[in-house]
């Protein structure tokens, strides 16, 4: 059967309508159109790098090593603390990391708006309280990374909990606390009733299961000072 040309140009319109599409798509995810990505407008240059780092060398190092070691003194520990420079983590967990929290909040309905860097420091302990987990690097420095995402007004910290609906985004505030009216409110028989903040997909109370709570905060990372023979 042969197609009339009317049905011709209408597949041919749809293939470079699709095209362009893409192409579009490709640009804005900072493709080149040719394998290759933009550079994001945040890097800076190693000399700007060179002069913040050691601009908290200056700044922040003394008065952190003044601190720790007075506290050492005083304890009669004459170990010097080494304060810390920088945190680091395999380059596949970061990678893991990134895809796992796309998943989980695509799978809660929301869009990750920003993603936190949080300024952190290990408690002066063997492990952290109520838990079993150890502390390697104790009064040390670190970081925390979280999600957010928005809700049209604000960006919010969140966990995920399986609520009667499925997953479901719960918010915290910018110091990882309960949001009064949205976050947990009453526990009673192990389980946790909760409502959750405005969203696209989620209005109503859901009772959700303290054990099936997800946190998307990544730590643990490896901390160190910077190396004594550079």
């Amino acid at each position: 059967m042969k197609k009339s040309p009317s049905i011709w140009k209408l597949i041919t319109s749809v293939i470079t309508l699709l095209a362009i599409s893409g192409c579009e798509q490709k640009k804005k995810e900072g493709d080149l159109g040719n394998g290759k990505v933009t550079a994001p407008n945040q890097i800076v240059a190693i000399p700007q790098a060179k002069s913040m780092y050691d601009s908290y060398s200056k700044r922040r190092v003394p008065l952190i090593q003044h601190y720790e070691d007075s506290l050492n003194r005083q304890n009669k520990d004459e170990k010097e603390f080494d304060v810390g420079r920088f945190v680091y983590y395999d380059y596949k967990t970061i990678k893991q990391y990134l895809e796992y929290i796309e998943q989980e909040a695509d799978e809660a309905g929301v869009e990750i708006s920003t993603l936190r860097f949080y300024f952190s420091n290990y408690p002066n302990e063997v492990v952290f309280e109520n838990t079993k987990d150890s502390i390697k690097h104790p009064r040390q420095n670190s970081i925390m990374l979280s999600p957010t995402y928005n809700d049209g007004k604000r960006d919010y910290l969140f966990y995920i909990a399986q609520g009667a609906k499925g997953k479901q985004a719960v918010p915290l505030t910018n110091d990882f606390e309960d949001i009064k009216g949205y976050s947990t409110r009453i526990q009673e028989r192990n389980k946790v009733y909760a409502s959750i903040a405005p969203s696209s997909n989620s209005t109503a109370t859901a009772t959700l299961s303290l054990q099936e709570s997800q946190s998307l905060t990544l730590n643990r990372g490896s901390g160190v000072p910077p190396p004594k023979n550079q």
